[in-house]
């Protein structure tokens, strides 16, 4: 119930002597969450001219009772709603306490975080500012501790603000922690419910006489590597939603490193049985070595390993783990999910539900929003592809090859995607790319490993056995490790482009800026655009971001807001 938006500008204009456009809080409100999001949906729809209701047509009993039932688990109940109210109105800012005193009170029991973002004419300005602050370590305010200017590299699109006030170091740390362990939780689910029965089945099928697993073993094996894969990929994204990363690149980056060991937790689990299994199985049907050495008289891991009939079991399972099951079926169910059921289930119920009408209709037929998944997909790949250099070269071909068009279906996918299924995308800075080249230093290791392996006792070359070639093997793997790692921090950068010796964006204003964009540190604040109407009663109103909603948007240049839909720059903009 504090103007403190309006205190920190005038206290920083005084300590930096910058003329600053706006403050834009950042608020704790993560446990009022729906509530300030229904809050930001009365108000769309005041602005908005609504369809008439219709009347449902007339229905049997037996349809009326589904139609009852589809209203009532897909809430489309009909809810008490105040009369509409006009733009006008809404720019005039009504100021009956039965239409805002419920969402007033609601704000008035939020509290600040830690964080604001102050925003400045220009960028030179900005700098200047920084600067200052830093050198003086800070400034008091309000009797709390010195605040601090930091520059940031973001858009207004990626921040997450109902994680504000959430997201210390600590809590992080201690919900990745914890989210390891579900990812074990998980992992081991997958292993009992789905490998566990397939594991058992193939450990007791009778291989005499050459007999071999039929075509249905083999397909039910992809479609359990694929409903692993899939496991991961849900538990994964929820994790990374409830860390609470403050801006969407951390968070997408973070799901990235979590998939990618999750799916090798399953990769090890089912390499781990699969050896195992194979092993039991040749035991039994006295397979020998190429000396002539009964395989159940073999005791080192090493030789055992290297036998030609673990070589090719192993094999066979790394192409069938890879292709198709990891390389392309789960890319042709992929757009079942993710862009025909929901387009299909939307305009079903659209069409059938007279009740869901403009706004409502909207939310059922948009699509999902663009995530950098895809990375982790793709390292999961590469993952697979390198193992296969580990065992003979009989499968290297085709699981390459299989590669290749499995990408090129991929491309394809995305690339339709992006230009036809997505409502849009802000990716703002490198983190994720930058992640993703970490990600491959110990994947890229496995080949110095696979190397070290497959040298071992060739000509002028190592010949170890048993232990010391398997710590050599890891050591291949931690030196190829330690320098990736060092090139991609101190050598890459060395190759980058030299920065211009002249700004070309020091004349470019906020205001410039802004009235092409009308995604601002303002109007992507939910809690501060509530303020801007019900706490300051500025008129017209900071109006709430909304992609695809903007002809809704009006500028006040008082507060910062300089969007206006239909305006020469916004429409060259769009």
């Amino acid at each position: 119930d504090k103007p403190v938006e309006e205190d920190l500008r005038e206290a920083l204009e005084r300590v930096t002597g910058q003329n600053i456009v706006g403050v834009s809080v950042a608020w704790d409100y993560q446990e009022v969450e729906e509530e300030v999001a229904e809050a930001l949906k009365a108000d769309l729809a005041a602005l908005v001219t609504e369809p008439e209701p219709q009347e449902p047509p007339p229905m049997n009993p037996i349809r009326r009772a589904f139609y009852n039932f589809e209203k009532t688990i897909l809430g489309l109940e009909p809810e008490d709603t105040t009369p509409a109210r006009t733009a006008s109105e809404v720019e005039a800012q009504d100021s009956a306490p039965a239409l805002a005193g419920s969402t007033k009170d609601l704000l008035c029991k939020i509290h600040t975080s830690p964080r604001a973002f102050v925003v400045f004419d220009t960028q030179q300005a900005m700098e200047e500012a920084v600067e200052k602050v830093q050198h003086t370590n800070g400034f008091p305010f309000m009797g709390g501790e010195a605040i601090m200017l930091e520059p940031l590299d973001a858009e207004p699109d990626t921040v997450q603000w109902q994680n504000f006030g959430h997201s210390s170091p600590k809590e992080k740390t201690l919900k990745l922690a914890a989210g390891f362990g579900i990812i074990g939780l998980a992992c081991l689910f997958w292993a009992v419910v789905f490998y566990a029965p397939y594991a058992y089945y193939v450990m007791t099928f009778n291989y005499e006489n050459g007999r071999q697993p039929g075509f249905i073993v083999g397909f039910a094996f992809s479609m359990i590597v694929v409903v692993g894969n899939a496991i991961m990929y849900e538990v994964c994204a929820r994790i990374s939603d409830w860390v609470g990363f403050r801006f969407k690149d951390n968070r997408e980056a973070c799901y990235m490193i979590l998939y990618t060991v999750a799916c090798m937790f399953n990769v090890a689990l089912d390499f781990v049985t699969t050896y195992y299994t194979a092993e039991k199985v040749m035991e039994g049907l006295g397979f020998r070595n190429y000396f002539g050495k009964p395989l159940e008289d073999i005791t080192e891991f090493t030789e055992k390993f290297e036998t030609y009939g673990m070589q090719r079991s192993l094999a066979e399972n790394t192409y069938a783990y890879a292709f198709p099951s990891t390389f392309l079926i789960p890319f042709l169910i992929e757009p079942f999910p993710t862009i025909i059921m929901p387009l299909w289930l939307g305009r079903l119920i659209v069409r059938s539900h007279t009740e869901v009408q403009g706004i409502a209709a909207d939310e059922w037929l948009g699509m999902a929003d663009m995530e950098m998944g895809r990375y982790a997909d793709l390292l999961l790949n590469v993952i697979l592809g390198i193992l296969i250099f580990y065992f003979p070269g009989g499968y290297t071909w085709m699981l390459f090859l299989g590669m290749a068009g499995s990408h090129v279906w991929i491309y394809a996918f995305d690339h339709y995607r992006v230009l036809r299924s997505i409502p849009a995308c802000v990716f703002a800075s490198y983190d994720i790319e930058w992640w993703a080249q970490a990600m491959l230093a110990p994947i890229i290791g496995v080949i110095a490993s696979c190397w070290t392996f497959k040298s071992n006792c060739e000509p002028d070359m190592h010949c170890l056995r048993g232990p010391p070639l398997i710590l050599t093997c890891c050591a291949a793997w931690l030196v190829h490790v330690v320098v990736h790692l060092l090139v991609l921090v101190y050598v890459v950068p060395l190759f980058g482009k030299t920065p211009p010796e002249e700004d070309p964006a020091k004349d470019v204003t906020f205001e410039s800026l802004s009235k092409k964009l009308p995604c601002t540190w303002f109007t992507s604040n939910p809690v501060g655009c509530l303020r801007s109407r019900l706490f300051y009663s500025h008129a017209p109103a900071c109006s709430y971001y909304i992609a695809g909603k903007e002809a809704t948007m009006k500028p006040n240049p008082a507060i910062g807001c300089y969007y206006e839909a239909g305006s020469p720059k916004a429409s060259a903009s769009a």
